[in-house]
């Protein structure tokens, strides 16, 4: 019994750390690779950064208020070559889109009325001679200016 309740919590505590150093990973890219990409312009706050696998997607809602110029800077690992995203309105119309070179890729936008977007991230799937499946960090960070 005691030997189940060692192996179960030794696991568990792992899992947790393990969750936490991925975490941490993502910061870090994040603080060397993007950060500098979101100048002039003065960060929202948030931070949205997640580790994915190719052929996975994700989607993310971006809120923007009206008389203000904003910057989205998506940025990721360059093994997530050709990550693809798009922009679109309340009415799923397709605003902007666009495929990732080296690995950011920014947008300026001027806000004439508050909206909020839906931002579709596509990874698209990966040659994988190995059978090991990695993942790669990606951010979106949002900055804006008047």
């Amino acid at each position: 019994m005691k030997t189940t309740f060692a192996i179960t919590t030794t696991l568990f505590i792992s899992l947790v750390l393990n969750a936490v150093n991925s975490n941490a990973q993502c910061k870090g890219f994040t603080k060397r690779n993007c950060l500098p990409e979101l100048a002039p312009y003065s960060s929202n706050g948030q931070l949205n950064s997640a580790l994915l696998f190719p052929e996975e997607n994700a989607e993310i809602l971006l809120n923007l208020n009206k008389g203000l110029s904003y910057r989205i800077l998506v940025c990721a690992d360059p093994y997530l070559e050709n990550l693809t995203y798009k922009l679109y309105d309340q009415n799923e119309f397709e605003v902007f889109s666009d495929t990732l070179k080296n690995y950011s890729s920014v947008k300026d936008i001027k806000v004439t009325q508050s909206q909020n977007l839906k931002m579709k991230i596509n990874i698209p799937q990966k040659n994988n001679t190995t059978g090991i499946k990695r993942s790669g960090c990606v951010t979106i960070m949002m900055g804006y200016k008047d």
